[in-house]
């Protein structure tokens, strides 16, 4: 474990444990990048000395006073380690600089409040005295959406507010407030029988609010929903005053007024509280199966055909592509195998097969009869079924593969992800155009997947891996990040499918959305926040 005054300790994800590369792993690194032994000696960059800001807090002594007067001495935090740690999340851009020792957008200070109540005070006073305000909570942002480059203080909402208020086993939702933990949150419905259906990778370490506020989606999102799909009612602070919506299952009252903070990333307002549906927690019941297909192209038209039949919807659906499943198979040591020699010689090629793996959750008579439907239509597609140990061992690494960044950092390679929601029409072009886009680089190398499925599309998830330019690796990555976005865009995707926008993706918001949609956003941020205190900086291209 490193110091934890250092740049290291902040830029590390999750609970800061040191995490190496597997033998495995390590030789396919060597292999695509042309690395030796002696190339896994030291750490590129380490970030291992003691944070010191250049920046100082810029808030007065009156100002700390007043926060220190309503939530207490013990809950204001000035020094440089904390505002380093609340200045930035996990973006590639914000770890590379803290290797670099810049911490270029700190806040003046940290704020933890403890109530709803202190909330609506602080940013009645932050408004009036126009001090910029950024909500905080798992910090596993990966768009720079937490950054505070007008200063102000970042309002810490994981110290006291996380508890659940209220389970409510008639209408089957549960009230809780903004800043607990996923597994928090997970432990105590699983108790009462329930789960909260919402798993993203960053899952053990993200937090209620930040799902809201980034739109996320989880593991299980094509079954269960993105977060906007299970979200009833918010309680949100904004310096215009308390929104409070209701529970009501549906209304024809104007707007769905709740909606506007899903995907508003702090713009608008503080969320304390939200209501969201829960789901029956029934682990025995699920059923899996995984597949392999002879190319791409096949396991994607296998995916839209099960998607669109109307037989019941898979939970977790996912295709790894060609590079993605070869890797898996490399790293999980099955490359070689008898059982692979066996696929090679049936047509499953190295180089162009495809991982697809489906989980089926509820009642256990519906989930065995949809997964039968998934597997009939696979097999019409040409997909082999291997069975559901692919899917277990999948599982079983979800969380911990965000922990190879950091070591592959060390090494001096460049690696991120993008995401992108596309319809059916468009994803092979997509696809395409972001693999042709990589291979110009030299020794870049990328794996994309698709993990959340619509009748109308689906998504796809990019992650890329390129040995860094030495000396220059923040414009190397800067330009390189850029064209793959304008790739993306060029040929008939989103910004952003569930990773949200925040200050990284903003620069496309206007010219992907249109002008007006963007004045119609511009218009409720200035009521709900008439002095810009709330996020601002380019949060949304707001």
């Amino acid at each position: 474990m490193e110091n934890g005054n250092s740049y290291r300790h902040i830029l590390k994800w999750g609970d800061k444990h040191e995490e190496g590369i597997s033998h495995h792993m390590a030789e396919v690194i060597k292999e695509k990048f042309d690395l030796s032994d002696a190339d896994f000696k030291g750490k590129h960059l380490p970030g291992t000395e003691p944070v010191k800001l250049e920046k100082p807090s810029m808030l007065k002594p009156v100002q700390v006073d007043f926060f220190r007067s309503v939530s207490g001495a013990e809950n204001i935090q000035t020094d440089d380690v904390s505002r380093a740690r609340f200045s930035c999340g996990k973006f590639y851009g914000e770890l590379l600089d803290l290797r670099l020792g810049l911490v270029p957008d700190p806040p003046d200070a940290v704020v933890a409040p403890r109530t709803h109540e202190e909330v609506k005070k602080i940013i009645s006073f932050c408004s009036g005295e126009g001090i910029a305000v950024v909500p905080a909570g798992g910090l596993s942002s990966v768009t720079g959406a937490v950054r505070a480059p007008g200063g102000g203080i970042a309002l810490d909402l994981t110290k006291h507010l996380n508890k659940v208020l209220a389970v409510n086993k008639v209408n089957k939702t549960v009230t809780v407030q903004a800043g607990m933990y996923g597994p928090a949150l997970e432990e105590k419905l699983n108790r009462q029988g329930y789960s909260c259906g919402h798993f993203p990778q960053s899952f053990e370490y993200s937090t209620v609010g930040g799902w809201i506020s980034a739109r996320g989606a989880g593991q299980a999102s094509t079954g269960y929903g993105k977060i906007e799909d299970m979200l009833v009612s918010v309680k949100v602070v904004t310096p215009a005053g308390v929104i409070v919506t209701r529970d009501f299952p549906r209304m024809a009252q104007g707007w769905d007024i709740f909606r506007l903070f899903a995907g508003a990333e702090g713009t608008l307002g503080v969320i304390t509280e939200a209501t969201l549906h829960v789901f029956n927690y029934a682990p025995e019941n699920t059923t899996s199966a995984a597949f392999i297909f002879r190319s791409f192209e096949a396991a994607v038209e296998a995916m839209r055909i099960i998607i669109q039949a109307e037989c019941g919807k898979p939970h977790l659906f996912r295709i790894s592509d060609p590079d993605e499943t070869d890797i898996a198979f490399r790293t999980g040591g099955f490359e070689g195998t008898l059982a692979d020699r066996a696929l090679q010689m049936l047509g499953f090629k190295t180089g162009s097969r495809c991982l697809m793996f489906v989980t089926v959750e509820g009642e256990k008579d519906y989930a065995r009869f949809v997964i039968r439907k998934i597997k009939r239509k696979a097999r019409a597609g040409k997909g082999l079924y291997i069975g559901t140990s692919p899917v277990r061992k999948w599982l079983e690494q979800r969380y911990s593969s965000a922990y190879m960044r950091d070591p592959l950092m060390d090494l001096g390679i460049m690696t991120d992800t993008l995401e992108t929601a596309v319809t059916w029409e468009n994803l092979l072009k997509v696809w395409k155009a972001a693999h042709e886009y990589v291979a110009r680089r030299s020794k870049a190398f990328m794996m994309i997947h698709i993990s959340h499925v619509y009748e109308n599309g689906a998504n796809l998830y990019f992650t890329f891996l390129s040995p860094m330019e030495k000396g220059n690796e923040k414009n190397d990555f800067t330009t390189f990040h850029r064209g793959l976005v304008e790739t993306i865009l060029e040929h008939g995707g989103s910004i952003s499918h569930h990773h949200g926008v925040g200050r990284v993706l903003g620069p496309w918001m206007e010219g992907h959305l249109g002008r007006s949609s963007m004045e119609l956003l511009r218009a409720v941020k200035k009521h709900l926040d008439p002095n810009n205190i709330m996020n601002p900086g380019g949060t949304l291209g707001l």
